[in-house]
């Protein structure tokens, strides 16, 4: 039985424009093009998936900030974990963290299917403790993308073991038609999440309008 999909904005671009986008975008591995429909088949909220825009700009940012070590902080079904990975170098490794076996077993499958996907390691436990257990400074690149609710510990989390130079980028941070007056918990924190990283000395940061909002953020 087919499940049913909960319909919900994410993406503030018109989808003729996505698709425009999409067309003019750098290829991406056939594999996560299978990802991408078994995530539509058989989960509940594929929408949670990157998708190759958001992607291809994790895989560029990887390749141009030269990551070695990235922490992707919700696995999900795998899709951002691969795209990063893909843009490592031979001696680079990708931690992923996931509280979910049904979603974790999909992406260990898939990150069989490739060469690179023995750089990933998957960390089934929540998030926060996987996070508590890395030494300081010894992460290059870091992607927010989990609960809304623990953005802020991820942040406190993330600017102890980032390396100086290292980069933050945090998903759905402008929640179309939501942040600007939070009415519940989940956009709360994202408020208090993107106020902390504005007015945090450590680093400098942008957001841009990417599906539903990306805050890329540097640490000093």
């Amino acid at each position: 039985m087919k499940k049913k999909h909960k319909e919900i904005i994410i993406s503030f671009v018109p989808k003729e424009i996505e698709s425009y986008m999409e067309k003019h975008s750098g290829p991406i591995n056939p594999v996560l093009i299978q990802l991408e429909k078994e995530t539509y088949k058989k989960t509940i909220l594929p929408q949670m998936i990157s998708g190759k825009m958001e992607g291809k700009f994790l895989q560029l940012i990887a390749l141009i900030s030269k990551a070695k070590k990235i922490l992707d902080i919700g696995t999900f079904t795998g899709y951002s974990a691969l795209m990063m990975a893909e843009a490592l170098p031979k001696n680079g490794e990708l931690i992923t963290c996931e509280i979910s076996k049904e979603y974790a077993d999909i992406a260990l499958r898939y990150f069989k299917k490739v060469r690179f996907g023995n750089k990933i390691k998957i960390k089934l436990a929540p998030a926060i403790e996987t996070l508590r257990q890395i030494p300081d400074k010894t992460i290059d690149l870091i992607f927010i993308d989990a609960d809304k609710i623990s953005y802020p510990l991820y942040y406190n989390e993330s600017m102890r073991i980032l390396k100086n130079g290292g980069l933050i980028i945090a998903d759905n941070v402008l929640r179309p038609f939501r942040i600007i007056n939070p009415k519940d918990e989940n956009n709360k924190a994202i408020q208090i999440f993107n106020k902390k990283a504005k007015k945090d000395k450590r680093v400098d940061g942008v957001m841009l309008p990417i599906r539903d909002g990306v805050y890329l953020i540097r640490k000093k």
